[in-house]
């Protein structure tokens, strides 16, 4: 990644700065830089939080920053503002704290169009996404704080699972999907799946970057345990062999883990009540089943009129019973009434 180009100032993201960035790109991916995501890093080192700079380049940056305030015109002013401090993220190099590793991720130099890095606010915002236009063109975006360039020994590592994670949304063998079919589901069962889906896709990446020896040994445990929590009503056995898989590679991919997140417990394929299980009748999940035995000739008849392949023992929610139970006696009470 030696080539110079500028970038184009359109920003497909929206999440970037306004300047065009005069900054080492791949030949086949423009390379763009958030300009408060630089300014702060370099701030951060000339603060004396990062890593150990002269102080006579301290002074030298300083120097050179004040005389851009004699710039009349506003937009040359914050143009040169970014070039400075974009020279001083090279000379104190930060840059090739990224650059290095980014270098060994080829198939995003090949398919993305851009890769912007842009200033994550805290922990929480950290992450990478992937933005596709009307054009076909795709634009990875990793989100970062500033603190992580100067400060992080794990900025390697942390860059390596978020670039991995771009990897795989423009890997056509993941065959990743940025929407998660997930038919039958309330919005709160969504929810819960999403993460899921998030967890398995973690353990996934770590696993590999571990066996490939650019992730730490305690990920898998740390993994274990969330991946136990999150699959709690599973057997143990079984919870061990999945997760291993995941580890392993053994399960990998979008269509592997949306099965594992969209029914774990199996309940759409239950035709038998049980906790969570869906109602046969109205399709929810229920904790709450109506006891068959109390069941009545005309509530069974009513029911098994709407509901012809329906029997007794797949079970009926107390508030579907409750509801039958109400309409055969309004019917009860409506024929004694005309006689």
């Amino acid at each position: 990644m030696t080539t110079e180009r500028r970038c184009s100032t359109h920003d497909t993201s929206g999440a970037l700065g306004e300047h065009a960035l005069p900054i080492r790109i791949a030949v086949d991916m423009q390379l763009r830089y958030d300009e408060t995501l630089v300014e702060a890093a370099v701030f951060l080192c000339a603060n004396g939080r990062g890593p150990v700079v002269p102080p006579l380049q301290v002074r030298r940056f300083h120097h050179e920053r004040e005389r851009l305030y004699s710039i009349l015109d506003p937009e040359a002013r914050n143009d040169a503002f970014f070039k400075l401090h974009l020279e001083w993220f090279r000379e104190w190099g930060l840059e090739n704290r990224f650059s290095g590793v980014l270098s060994k991720f080829a198939i995003l130099q090949d398919n993305l169009a851009t890769l912007a890095i842009r200033r994550a606010q805290s922990p929480k915002e950290e992450g990478s996404e992937l933005y596709v236009n009307e054009a076909g063109q795709r634009t990875g975006v990793l989100a970062i704080t500033p603190r992580r360039f100067t400060t992080d020994p794990a900025l390697p590592e942390f860059l390596r699972h978020e670039l991995t994670h771009l990897q795989d949304m423009v890997d056509p063998a993941f065959g990743y999907s940025p929407e998660l079919y997930l038919p039958g589901l309330n919005r709160a069962q969504e929810a819960v799946a999403r993460e899921r889906y998030r967890l398995l896709w973690d353990i996934s990446i770590d696993g590999r970057l571990c066996r490939a020896g650019h992730a730490e040994p305690r990920r898998k445990e740390s993994h274990a345990t969330a991946f136990a929590s999150a699959y709690s009503f599973w057997p143990v056995p079984r919870r061990e062999q999945v997760f291993d898989a995941l580890w392993q590679g053994a399960i990998h991919g979008h269509a592997a883990m949306l099965e594992l997140i969209s029914d774990p417990r199996d309940l759409h394929g239950s035709r038998q009540p049980g906790p969570g299980v869906a109602c046969p009748l109205c399709g929810f999940p229920t904790f709450h089943w109506g006891a068959p035995d109390t069941i009545s000739e005309r509530v069974l008849a009513r029911i098994t009129a709407e509901f012809p392949d329906w029997s007794a023992d797949r079970g009926i929610c107390g508030r579907c019973l409750e509801t039958y139970e109400a309409a055969v006696n309004l019917a009860g009470m409506e024929v004694s009434s005309a006689g």
